[in-house]
């Protein structure tokens, strides 16, 4: 490069800073790409203004060059080889020049010779501004490229979440699709784009819509993380059966709305259920006269869930939801707290202390968050201060009311619609000002829920007037066997098949107006969610200073059958009852005479339960913890994932040591420990094998893991979580807290073949101690070790500016050192790019690569080259279509190493693949 740099210099092509720039460059290729983009620059600045000129300077970015082009004349439409200033400054990301050439009267959805407009261009390379501004100023966003590309399916298939987003926004057609029939959500969940995939999910893309090759885009998830795969599935599932559901009778505006009251206990929500309720004059000024004569210190708390169904007076119907606020009932509310149309006022005391507000709140927003099922809902939320009336300082009260509705408007935006209204209310005072602003919001919010729902199917509506007349014939016990629902059913209705029953069966559970879970022939199901919320699971689990006929507990906190028949006494069939709570997966039994139900565990795991062990002992650990800090996991995860341990005796595992957020088991190889922190948050399974076999680690850890993340879908659908590993070192000095490494951190040590060092003790860890982790937890690995098997071989290699012009001295070849490839042998001053640039080139643009290339076009410039044998070419035409064809002829070229990126982007020009070298995207 230093004779080339002298001879420019000398005859002043160049100045001093730009050959001192140039020779400041860290690599030989570095210093040809910064003279190529010197000389560029002088060549259009230099000559006189004409539109290559003009185009030229808008792909640099260089808006006073534009700017003078415009000046003199130039039409803002020029092309370069098919593309204008527009589509050139758009790919760059210029948006200065975008925005001057716009304002100038640039044609926004002019094409180029690949189909492609400027927002295709500004999509292609994720430029957010651009993109904006070409939405702002009128571009079609529904436009389609040569081969069937909107701006929105290109966003997807490359994995730009933002500019996706961004196009829905605006009114992109999700199920638009391109000449092979794929829309976005296909290209996403082909690549393994999972935030785009649950972008389209929320936002009611077309889950089962299949392309040309009959594939839904289920059936091309294979890149998925596991729980944005489980996301996919059961979403796909569910829109479905709602589709066959409505097809078969028909559909109708439903017109009740749930009202889902709730808090922590004595807050006020037995009080305000009553007080909504109370709309008229008399009976307001009745309840008001009474309540001065109750003792104010009368504590009567809910148990379970009380229910009741009212026309309210300037609301409308509502099914109101009063939960208690204890926290052994939390377990069982999220069953309830799954429901879709429901509204949920959050009620605290505003006399507590901020702290304590916080952590209330807090709690019941997260617990809403993750327990809805329903990605394309948005819970409804009013948080509102109770025990006004008990302050001295009214204004203070009200100032942080207001402060928290602002706080968790803002933290919970992308999740929840937090209303902004701010109620101070005395849940004792019917008729008050504050209550009538309350029931106009819950108006408000009720009318625009019944605007945005789907439509009831009409079956499910029938199958809900019979269900009402068989609760009433049941009231005792109002559980049916499948069988004989089926048979009642179609006794009533003989028209309906066993499917449709099934399908308006689970909606009907997924609205909360039975409870349904489809397990065999013999599952069961319960007519009154009210019955089992107040009558069984409100003596159940009901703590002690409640006044009710409760279920005593042994030492062990377990329960007997005989304690169980007397509670429940006025229920007819007591072995039934046992079956629907182990159903529910809330209890086990050994012997059916003691049962274990986790949530009522109190004693604490000791810490000689897992104690050292042999010193040729592997340990292993995963931790599941909350992507976000309003991401938490369900009530009823780990006291049911407690129970799957139970039921997994005698087949797959030993029978299982139970604590309070604790427990142990083992295979008869390998023993694990799984704990859940108390803000349930952070979920650690732990894995060791005393004879140091990593097998027999791996093999317990996988059973654990399909355990847990399949139940943390069902029961908390909503959060979002992210995979760690958990320090080995602190895992075998059995520290109580053991660190936990991200993906990102362990990827980049073993990328470069260095150790991990522990950020608190400052000790380093070998990464092969926890690249057990790396090739097993799910999406550990990532996209990119899904391509390139070995994570070593991720960075491409810099050959020194010392070995380059050496080579060259002796005009010899010099020998990638990993590879044991000859580099290109050339001139420094001609230096050409690397043979490993061209893999990293076809990994960037592999998708619309293997999309594009006819490889028959081809053949012919490649084995010319000496690029491609005949029997490869054979191999390749093998393929049984076109992309697949691609697809083998790049990952040969990748492999050999043999050609340079300027041999595979000439090939592809005289080769009539000009179209694909115009979407190429490099590397910044």
């Amino acid at each position: 490069m230093s004779p080339i740099l002298d001879h420019l210099r000398a005859d002043d092509v160049i100045n001093m800073e730009e050959n001192d720039r140039t020779r400041a460059a860290r690599t030989p290729q570095d210093a040809a790409r910064e003279l190529l983009d010197i000389l560029e620059a002088k060549d259009y600045r230099q000559t006189a203004m004409d539109s290559d000129a003009f185009v030229w300077a808008a792909r640099k970015g260089d808006v006073d060059t534009v700017r003078r082009g415009l000046t003199e004349g130039v039409g803002v439409n020029a092309t370069l080889y098919g593309s204008t200033a527009l589509h050139e400054a758009c790919i760059g990301g210029h948006d200065k020049v975008v925005e001057l050439l716009i304002k100038n009267g640039a044609e926004l959805n002019v094409t180029n010779k690949a189909g492609n407009t400027a927002l295709h261009r500004a999509c292609i390379n994720e430029h957010v501004k651009v993109v904006k501004l070409l939405l702002k100023n009128g571009a079609d966003l529904n436009m389609t490229s040569k081969y069937g590309y909107t701006a929105l399916l290109i966003a997807c298939e490359r994995g730009h979440g933002k500019i996706a987003e961004l196009l829905i926004k605006n009114g992109a057609d999700l199920n638009v699709t391109n000449d092979d029939g794929d829309t976005g959500l296909h290209e996403a969940c082909r690549w393994g784009h999972d935030k785009v995939v649950e972008l389209l999910i929320k936002n009611r893309a077309d889950l089962n819509v299949t392309n040309k090759e009959h594939k839904r885009p289920i059936d091309v998830a294979g890149r998925l993380n596991r729980d944005t795969q489980l996301l996919l599935e059961t979403e796909t599932r569910k829109q479905a059966e709602y589709s066959e559901l409505v097809s078969s009778v028909g559909s109708e505006e439903g017109t009740t709305v749930k009202l889902f009251l709730c808090g922590d206990g004595q807050v006020g929500k037995t009080s305000l259920r009553a007080i909504l309720k109370k709309t008229g004059f008399i009976v307001g000024a009745f309840w008001n006269i009474r309540r001065k004569f109750r003792r104010q210190d009368v504590f009567n708390p809910t148990p379970g869930v009380h229910v009741s169904s009212k026309a309210v007076t300037g609301i409308g119907r509502l099914s109101l939801h009063d939960f208690a606020g204890q926290a052994q009932f939390y377990v069982t509310h999220a069953m309830l707290l799954r429901t879709t149309n429901a509204i949920f006022p959050v009620v605290y005391k505003i006399t507590d202390g901020e702290d304590e507000q916080k952590r209330q709140i807090h709690g019941w927003l997260s617990f809403i968050y993750c327990s809805n099922a329903d990605p394309t809902n948005k819970p409804r939320i009013v948080l509102i201060a109770s025990h006004g009336d008990k302050l001295q300082d009214r204004q203070a009260g009200l100032r942080r009311a207001t402060a928290l509705v602002e706080h968790y408007s803002k933290l919970f935006l992308e999740s929840l619609i937090v209303s902004q209204e701010v109620f101070l209310i005395n849940c004792m005072e019917a008729r008050s000002p504050e209550i009538r602003r309350l029931r106009e919001v819950l108006a408000a919010y009720r009318d625009d829920m019944m605007k945005k729902r789907p439509q009831v199917p009409k079956v499910c509506v029938q199958l809900l007037t019979e269900i009402e007349g068989w609760r009433k014939k049941r009231k005792a016990f109002p559980v049916m066997k499948w069988k004989d629902y089926l048979a009642a059913v179609r006794q009533a209705t003989s028209y309906l098949t066993e499917r449709i029953v099934q399908l308006a069966s689970s909606y009907l559970h997924d609205e909360g107006e039975i409870i349904y879970l489809y397990q065999e022939i013999d599952s069961l199901l319960v007519l009154d969610p009210k019955w089992l919320f107040t009558s069984i699971f409100g003596s159940l689990l009901a703590p002690d200073h409640f006044h009710i006929d409760k279920i005593a507990r042994t030492a062990e906190d377990y329960v007997t059958l005989k304690e169980i028949s007397r509670v429940f006494s006025a229920v007819a069939d007591i072995p039934l009852l046992i079956k629907l709570l182990q159903d529910f997966q809330l209890c086990h039994t050994y012997d059916y005479r003691t049962f274990i139900l986790p949530s009522l565990l109190q004693q604490e795991m000791e810490e000689a339960a897992w104690s050292t062990v042999s010193s040729k002992a592997v340990y292993f650990g995963l931790q599941i913890r909350g992507r976000t800090e309003i991401d938490s996991f369900s009530c009823d995860l780990f006291p049911r994932l407690q129970t799957l341990l139970m039921q997994a005796h005698p087949h797959k595992l030993s029978r299982p040591l139970l604590w309070k957020n604790s427990a142990k088991c083992t295979d008869g190889k390998a023993e694990a420990l799984l704990q859940i922190t108390q803000d349930r948050r952070q979920l650690n399974i732990i894995v060791r094998s005393n004879d140091g076999n990593r097998e027999d680690c791996n093999s317990i850890m996988d059973l654990l893991k399909d355990m847990t993340y399949r139940l943390l879908q069902e029961t908390s659908p909503g959060a979002r979580s992210r995979d760690m590993v958990l320090s080995a070192l602190d895992l075998r000095e059995h520290r109580p807290q053991p660190h936990a490494y991200s993906r990102e951190e362990v990827e980049a040590a073993a990328s470069k073949g260095e150790n991990l060092v522990h950020p608190q003790r400052n000790v380093p860890e070998k990464v092969k101690d926890l690249l057990w982790d790396l090739g097993n937890l799910e999406g550990m690995s990532g996209r990119e070790s899904q391509k390139r098997p070995e994570l070593v071989e991720t960075l491409p290699h810099i050959s020194s500016r010392e070995e380059v012009e050496a080579a060259a001295a002796t005009s010899e070849d010099f020998v990638h050192p990993q590879r044991n490839v000859t580099e290109v042998k050339d001139h420094p001053g001609n230096l050409k790019v690397s043979a490993e640039d061209l893999e990293d080139l076809i990994k960037r643009n592999y998708i619309q690569l293997g999309k594009r290339l006819q490889v028959s076009d081809l053949f012919p410039h490649l084995i010319q080259r000496g690029l491609l044998q005949i029997d490869e070419k054979e191999d390749i035409d093998s393929r049984t279509n076109g992309r697949r064809k691609a697809e083998a002829l790049l990952d040969l070229l990748s492999r050999q190493g043999k050609c340079t990126c300027d041999e595979f982007v000439e090939i592809l020009r005289v080769g009539n693949h000009e179209h694909v070298v115009d979407r190429l995207e490099w590397s910044p």
